[in-house]
């Protein structure tokens, strides 16, 4: 497909812009930004010329987004840098945004603990390790490299049953966390440390969840300077809301970080990194 759009390639690099067609063949190629609307405009002359049609039935359904698993409920958040330093610039101004999934088992799993605990329990484990590797970072540039699940630390996220009405459970959420890992030469030093205080309600009988409403407060950091879009420098204040998503385009946009597949909906997490 590289050698179809870039006839002069001969191996290494494929950095650049390219035109398909729909059916996956390399018509053009350029690297030079000043010239993207002629290279628009030759692009739609080749496909044009090429007759390139429509992709087949079975293409279209592989490169669909991915949809949530039967009976995951999708939860949307938003990052700020707030309140940006004086040196942050304008990229450090802009808002991070992602969806996330919680497994059906998940909502379950919780409705259990909390019905058979007098106080304070341990979230499941899956769903604290997706949310603090993919969901919990610092993307208000773009997208973000994921945390491993061993750079996690802290005594996790906890809930605490605080109102049951009929099959309805209302769950205070609480916890603190920090993340800390280097990945030499991109960084040295990065890390991720706040707290989180939320609520969220569950429908035991239907096992949905009808409400998620939390608020991560944090400091982040990172020594990175490969990318000219730096974050500010030192320890730096960044808040990540949450809040449960009910309309149909929110079911449609798959977690900027799903693309791991089995890794983000049921993360592996090391012996003694978070409670049981």
């Amino acid at each position: 497909m590289v050698r179809e759009a870039n006839p002069r390639w001969q191996g290494g690099s494929t950095q650049g812009y390219y035109i398909l067609s729909s059916r996956g063949a390399g018509l053009a190629w350029d690297n030079y930004p000043p010239r993207l609307t002629q290279f628009f405009a030759l692009g739609l002359q080749l496909f044009r010329q090429s007759n390139g049609g429509f992709a087949p039935t079975q293409a279209l359904e592989f490169t669909a987004p991915t949809t949530p698993p039967a009976g995951a409920a999708v939860v949307k958040l938003f990052t700020r840098i707030r309140p940006l330093p004086a040196d942050g610039g304008d990229w450090n101004s802009l808002p991070g945004r992602d969806f996330m999934w919680i497994m059906p088992e998940e909502i379950r799993e919780i409705g259990r603990r909390a019905a058979g605990s007098a106080g304070e329990f341990p979230l499941p484990r899956t769903l604290v390790t997706r949310l603090l590797v993919f969901h919990i970072v610092d993307n208000v540039r773009g997208q973000v490299w994921a945390y491993q699940t061993g750079a996690l630390r802290g005594p996790g996220l906890t809930g605490r049953l605080t109102r049951t009405n009929g099959t309805r459970q209302t769950i205070a959420l609480a916890g603190s966390f920090s993340k800390r890992d280097s990945h030499p030469p991109q960084w040295n030093d990065r890390g991720h440390e706040g707290s989180l205080a939320g609520e969220l309600e569950i429908d035991t009988t239907q096992n949905r969840l009808l409400r998620f409403r939390a608020h991560a407060d944090c400091r982040a950091w990172t020594d990175a300077t490969y990318d000219p879009r730096t974050p500010p420098r030192g320890r730096y204040p960044i808040q990540t809301a949450m809040i449960e998503a009910t309309d149909a385009l929110s079911m449609r946009i798959p977690p900027e970080p799903s693309l791991s597949g089995p890794h983000y909906l049921r993360p592996e997490i090391p012996p003694g990194i978070l409670p049981p």
